[in-house]
């Protein structure tokens, strides 16, 4: 049987029907062509022509109506897919699952005058619940990523709250070029299952072939005191990044290349910040992802998501633990990776000065943590457990950080709250010190390493010649006079008074201004009376 080659639209035509899609209505068209040609062929599908888009979608709608499944419909380019907007406006208020794939020119071609194109990327999204777009690509990259959107726009299809979605295919020239045997290209299902309480944890946890080796890693999220303690006893191997609130110890875990591949790897959480873990596990062979909580986006972080379980991560997570199919011997190596990081020097004078502060703080501190260089260094701080720690790793933008962190401390009941931020980063947030109401349990350290001291470590930038001039750019900015312009107390500590300095800054020990100035760490205080 020959075959249309079109990498993406055969990853379309397995995902389609392994989301339950059995019906697919199709309108005429030359760009529509290879997903066509290759529905029909496949043998998957059961295809209904009707010449007209606008009937053909409310056609769509009505196949869905009475078969409680997705039904999909499928046209050309330019001024046809708006004909859809009637009866997938209909699905959205209803909540129908109708999948509208729209053929596209390459996206270089739009606004050149080339026939029936438009800007088709999000023109329904007034009507549908989520859309897609995917590029006439067939690198190994590409195709993931294809298979991540388009399970991502099934999944909400067929989610919470059903309903239409659009998936944007975008094709280049030759359309239809056929080949004898064309590769079968694979696609992965993600499967969701929802809102799912603990005694429905079988099916996956059952889906793990007993003596997997199996790792855990924690993003960051809050967590209750209670669900730290049970996390940190479980018998299982887990990478946990500070902001995870858990104080599972990792000590900054770099080198993982002497461990085994794990097989399945199981996050919770946000998004982690080290580079050299994600890389690790993009390298592994044959692993499976099972993300836990509750999201609208598949986060396909690893390349490798099979699984979404919407749950509290603890339960599944001891559930996981009970069922022994994790890998005692796994779990042992991981632990003895982690003492080897815990027992050598983490970081010379800028992690002893952030183990200090948070030994000095004390067990019910809120910690902030800017992005850059800071983040790093304090994953390699074990920090006490009752402490919270918190980051900006959403967008992972240096803004906002000194802001963030005083809105923390003005409503969390004078619990000492301390910021440890970069020098780039608080030149970039500096009026934030001008806010009324600064409360007295705020607390801010200035790491003042000579501006954005990561790009003299990321290989992006690190060797460039133009790096100090147009990268780390330091901002020189003039601390002591800021701090007495916005009626702070300002204090210095060198390196070999890092203890003395920190009870300073946490306790008021001393009453005028500087404890020792060498331009090496600045330390702001509270607002002056």
């Amino acid at each position: 049987m020959e075959t249309i080659d079109k990498p993406t639209v055969h990853v379309l035509a397995g995902l389609l029907a392994a989301h339950g899609v059995r019906h697919i209505v199709v309108s005429p068209g030359s760009r529509c062509a290879p997903l066509t040609v290759v529905f029909a062929r496949c043998g998957l599908f059961e295809l209904h022509p009707v010449i007209d888009e606008r009937t053909a979608a409310f056609v769509a709608l009505g196949m869905s109506l009475a078969t409680d499944t997705p039904v999909a419909a499928v046209c050309t380019s330019g001024s046809a897919l708006l004909n859809y907007a009637p009866a997938l406006s209909e699905a959205y208020y209803r909540r129908v699952p109708v999948i509208a794939v729209t053929a596209d020119r390459p996206a270089d071609m739009i606004d050149q005058r080339d026939s029936q194109t438009i800007r088709q990327p999000h023109a329904l999204d007034a009507v549908v619940r989520k859309s897609v777009d995917i590029p006439d690509e067939r690198s190994e990259k590409a195709l993931r990523t294809a298979n991540r959107l388009i399970n991502d726009a099934l999944i909400a299809a067929t989610g919470h709250i059903p309903g239409p979605v659009h998936i944007n295919m975008q094709f280049e020239m030759p359309l239809t070029p056929e080949v004898s045997d064309a590769p079968v290209v694979p696609c992965r299902k993600i499967l969701i299952h929802r809102s799912t309480p603990a005694t429905d944890f079988a099916s996956v946890i059952g889906s793990i072939t007993p003596g997997s080796n199996v790792l855990v890693a924690l993003g960051g999220m809050h967590v209750s005191p209670e669900d730290a303690r049970l996390l940190r006893s479980l018998p299982l191997a887990v990478y946990a990044e500070v902001q995870s609130n858990t104080a599972i110890p990792n000590y900054g875990a770099d080198d993982f290349d002497g461990l085994p591949c794990p097989d399945v790897v199981v996050t919770a959480g946000g998004a982690l910040i080290s580079d050299a873990f994600k890389k690790w596990l993009r390298r592994c062979p044959c692993l499976r992802h099972i993300s836990l909580g509750f999201d609208d986006n598949c986060n396909d972080t690893f390349g490798a998501l099979t699984d979404i379980v919407e749950c509290r991560p603890t339960e599944f997570l001891k559930a996981l633990a009970d069922a022994g199919v994790s890998s005692p011997e796994f779990r042992s190596r991981w632990r003895a990776l982690v003492s080897s990081f815990m027992n050598r020097d983490s970081g010379g004078f800028v992690w002893e000065l952030i183990k200090e502060l948070a030994l000095q703080c004390g067990d019910d501190a809120v910690v902030h943590v800017s992005n850059g260089m800071a983040a790093r260094y304090a994953q390699k701080v074990d920090f006490l457990p009752g402490q919270r720690i918190e980051m900006n790793r959403g967008v992972s933008g240096i803004e906002g950080a000194t802001s963030t962190a005083i809105g923390d401390a003005m409503v969390n009941g004078a619990r000492t709250t301390l910021l440890v931020t970069g020098d780039m980063s608080a030149a970039y947030d500096i009026s934030a010190l001008s806010i009324d109401g600064i409360p007295d349990n705020f607390r801010m350290v200035v790491l003042d390493n000579g501006g954005g001291d990561i790009f003299r470590t990321v290989r992006t930038t690190a060797q460039l010649p133009e790096r100090e001039q147009y990268f780390t750019m330091p901002p020189n900015l003039p601390l002591r006079e800021l701090a007495a312009a916005y009626g702070l107390k300002y204090f210095t500590s060198p390196e070999g008074f890092i203890e003395s300095g920190c009870k300073s800054l946490l306790h008021l020990s001393v009453s005028q201004g500087k404890i020792i100035d060498n331009n090496k760490i600045k330390i702001y205080g509270t607002r002056l009376d």
